[in-house]
């Protein structure tokens, strides 16, 4: 991990950042030509005001990169989920985004892996959508394993988890 970035829990001020970013990948998305966010209206189905209340609730995170003085990654760490069935001790990752123009993805997951060691979690669990290889693999270099599927309304995902060590 790069000592230039601060993990933290967003404030009050970061929401419209975060949720700028949001926009942001669902714009690069239409750029890619890739299905996912932009095309099942991700910023209606999780509106400026559901990031607030993660905010709120302590469950919405942010990546400083203090570099830049600015939010490059960010995401929802929730403690239970109803998309896995198995009840193991885990933090559970959504509404992950980072910024476009950096790398600090990886470096999110990493300090969320040290989250959930402290909070002393088995695993860190994730979903991605099921026809988006590129990202499953990516989380898969990074040590994610898949370990089922799930299905929410329109949304098919593939379950992924790292164990904690």
């Amino acid at each position: 991990m790069e000592n230039r970035y601060l993990f933290r829990e967003a404030e009050k001020i970061d929401v419209k950042n975060v949720f700028q970013l949001i926009l942001e990948r669902m714009q690069w998305m239409d750029k890619k030509a890739i299905t996912q966010w932009n095309s099942t209206h991700y910023d209606q189905i999780y509106p400026l005001s559901y990031y607030e209340a993660k905010r709120e609730a302590g469950e919405l995170f942010v990546l400083w990169d203090t570099c830049h003085q600015e939010i490059v990654s960010a995401g929802v760490l929730l403690e239970q989920d109803e998309r896995w069935s198995d009840p193991s001790p885990s933090l559970y990752l959504h509404n992950f985004v980072s910024k476009l123009s950096s790398n600090a993805g990886a470096n999110f997951l990493k300090y969320a892996e040290l989250l959930a060691k402290q909070k002393q979690k088995q695993f860190l669990r994730l979903d991605c959508a099921i026809h988006n290889s590129k990202l499953a693999s990516y989380y898969e270099k990074l040590g994610f394993q898949a370990v089922g599927t799930c299905k929410e309304g329109d949304y098919k995902g593939i379950l992924q988890q790292k164990k904690i060590s």
